[in-house]
């Protein structure tokens, strides 16, 4: 008798699947010029602040606009957008998190410093 804590084996694939070639379209690479032009221009502000906060925001935002950029495209791969808008869409929407979240954390950083040149 098995339960919850013996349950039976699971069936193991014996073969992998194959793997299928990333199509890239020249769109795709205009994406990702785009957010790398939004990220230089937004370490280039923060370097008129703290020169230490452009060197993290130009770090963290191209970590996130290229992981966000490649599961955009690996979306995209298995589910073909019709349109060109739409292409932008998944774009747009796979990094919205990631934006509002490094804003804050820069917008918190900034605070920080301001708070430390103030009174410290």
């Amino acid at each position: 008798m098995r339960d919850i804590y013996d349950p039976p084996p699971a069936p193991v694939a014996l073969g992998t699947p194959a793997s299928e070639r990333m199509i890239w379209t020249k769109a795709d690479f205009a994406c990702l010029a785009t957010f790398g032009l939004i990220v230089a221009a937004g370490s280039l502000l923060a370097s008129f602040f703290e020169p230490t906060l452009a060197i993290l925001t130009a770090l963290g935002g191209t970590l996130v606009f290229v992981e966000s950029w490649y599961t955009a495209v690996a979306y995209l791969h298995r589910h073909p957008a019709a349109s060109m808008k739409l292409r932008w869409i998944t774009f747009v929407a796979a990094l919205v998190p990631w934006t509002v979240g490094l804003g804050v954390a820069a917008g918190a950083m900034l605070i920080l410093f301001k708070i430390s040149d103030m009174f410290f």
